[in-house]
C-alpha cells in the first residue's frame, strides 16, 4: 500500500470514529431530570393559567437570545393576588436552531402534561431544554 492510500485509509478511520462519537451524544429530547411534580391542583382557573403560561414559554423562548442560552421567563397572574398566581421559565441550549428549540420545548411540555397533569409546581430538564413553573402566593 502506498503512502497516499495509507493516508486516505487513516483519514477514513478517523472520520468514522468521529462520527461515532458525535452519534453517541444523548438525543435532544432525552430526559435528564424530572418531571418533578408537586401539589395536585383542582383549581380550573389556575390550571388554565398554567397551560397558557407554558404555551407562551414554548412559543417565545425560541425568539429570545442571551449570552449562553435562549432564555425566556414570564410571570402570569390575575387580580386575586392572594391565590393562584404562577411564574415559570423555559431555556434552550444556545446551539439549537429556533425550530429545534421549539421542538424540544414541545416535547418537554407534553412530558409534563403526561406525567404531572395539573400541579402547583413542576419542572422537567431535557438534554437541550427545560421548562418549570410554580405557584406563587
Amino acid at each position: 500500500m502506498d503512502s497516499r492510500s495509507k493516508l486516505a485509509m487513516t483519514a477514513f478511520l478517523l472520520l468514522s470514529m468521529l462520527s461515532f462519537v458525535v452519534e453517541a451524544r444523548l438525543p435532544v429530547k432525552s430526559i435528564i431530570r424530572g418531571p418533578d411534580c408537586v401539589g395536585k391542583s383542582d383549581d380550573i382557573a389556575y390550571n388554565k393559567r398554567v397551560e397558557r403560561l407554558i404555551d407562551i414559554l414554548v412559543d417565545e423562548t425560541k425568539n429570545v437570545k442571551h449570552e449562553n442560552y435562549n432564555d425566556y421567563s414570564y410571570v402570569h397572574s390575575y387580580p386575586n393576588r392572594d391565590n393562584g398566581s404562577v411564574i415559570g421559565g423555559a431555556t434552550c441550549d444556545r446551539q439549537l436552531w429556533k425550530l429545534d428549540c421549539w421542538s424540544c420545548l414541545v416535547t418537554a411540555k407534553n412530558k409534563l402534561n403526561d406525567n404531572c397533569g395539573h400541579t402547583h409546581d413542576a419542572r422537567i430538564e431535557l438534554v437541550d431544554c427545560s421548562i418549570w413553573y410554580k405557584m406563587i402566593r
